[in-house]
């Protein structure tokens, strides 16, 4: 049963270093947990490693029993069995019973390219039936325009096969658990946890949902619902962009906080209303002195003013535009078409590191 840890990782910088090249494949195709020694010489020594690099690559199609590699790495039966399961999970190695009834482990197809290149096959068709559903699921219509955050996580997206439902599971908790969304070791695999919650409100969403509306619905944490909101963002499944829908409510209550503070001075001067039009500014400043300056009144004031003048107004008053999360695109087709650009951006470099590998 294919399970796959796909994970991002900075391009390998040594061309023709086969250790630095092999590292990075193994990192990107999530069989390394602990990477305490990643970029030192210990990287090259783990057990993984040399079993790739000295039985698995360099002699793809022998075939060698689990006794033997055992005893040329110098590893037990069980660390052994645990790496050949890995290695297996992710289509990288072949097991066939030979004439002393051990298993023989080799290469698969014989070439590590070639592996990659299946592998490659099976993720997009199984992706692209894992993330079906959610042309079913996603009823909300969240514009997609405004600024996104140009500080993206690198990808980590879990990729199983469809499996039979565990307990009290429905198909949104074996999304969710299947993806890795709930975390390495969730406490619950089912019912309403925090998680379902933030992933059918986005599902059902019409706006961006800010840090501050998930702390008052749902009385999590600011660090936590924000972890859990990355864990989508990391997936690709969701993304976090500023709140413009909020814009003329932060100028209301920016204005009329530094209003009563600091006077109509201030607010012509350091405020920054004098690079506003100045008949904007007549007008802001009167509602302001009858009080009659609400929130409608501003979204009515600024809907001539730009986007970019309005953000600016708003740094000016000492405010800040909040960010809100939500998916990445405005259908399910859309998002779904997100996260495989994505998974297709890791595994043609996959393909070129392994190319690479076999040549040397």
């Amino acid at each position: 049963m294919l399970r796959l840890r796909l994970e991002q990782h900075p391009a390998p910088t040594g061309k023709k270093d086969a250790d630095m090249l092999l590292a990075w494949l193994l990192d990107t195709l999530g069989l390394v947990r602990r990477r305490n020694d990643t970029n030192s010489t210990g990287a090259t020594q783990r057990p993984l490693h040399r079993l790739m690099r000295d039985h698995l690559v360099k002699e793809p199609m022998k075939g060698v029993d689990a006794k033997t590699l055992a005893d040329q790495l110098g590893i037990s039966m069980t660390a052994l069995h645990h790496h050949l399961k890995g290695l297996q999970s992710v289509r990288i190695v072949a097991s066939k019973i030979g004439e002393n009834g051990w298993q023989m482990h080799h290469l698969r197809c014989g070439s590590l390219s070639s592996a990659i290149d299946l592998l490659h096959l099976e993720v997009r068709g199984i992706l692209a039936l894992r993330l079906a559903p959610l042309k079913e699921w996603q009823t909300g219509s969240v514009t997609q325009e405004g600024d996104t955050d140009t500080d993206v996580p690198d990808l980590k997206l879990r990729i199983c096969e469809p499996r039979p439902l565990q307990g009290k599971e429905d198909e949104i908790d074996s999304f969710l658990n299947d993806f890795g969304l709930r975390g390495e070791r969730p406490k619950q695999i089912s019912g309403n946890d925090l998680t379902r919650l933030i992933f059918e409100k986005m599902l059902s969403a019409n706006h961006p949902i800010s840090l501050d509306e998930a702390v008052a619905e749902w009385g999590a944490t600011r660090p936590r619902l924000a972890r859990t909101f990355d864990r989508f963002r990391a997936a690709g499944l969701a993304e976090r962009v500023l709140r413009h829908d909020r814009l003329s409510v932060i100028l209301w209550d920016g204005l009329s906080t530094q209003y009563t503070r600091r006077g109509e001075q201030w607010l012509l001067t350091k405020g920054g209303l004098s690079r506003l039009d100045k008949k904007v500014v007549k007008q802001i400043t009167k509602s302001l002195r009858e009080n009659k300056f609400d929130s409608e009144r501003c979204a009515e004031l600024f809907s001539s003013v730009s986007i970019e003048q309005q953000r600016l107004a708003i740094n000016l008053l000492g405010g800040r535009l909040p960010y809100g999360y939500r998916l990445s695109g405005s259908s399910g087709e859309d998002v779904a078409r997100q996260v495989s650009q994505r998974v297709e951006s890791i595994f043609s470099r996959l393909k070129r590191v392994a190319s690479t590998i076999d040549d040397l």
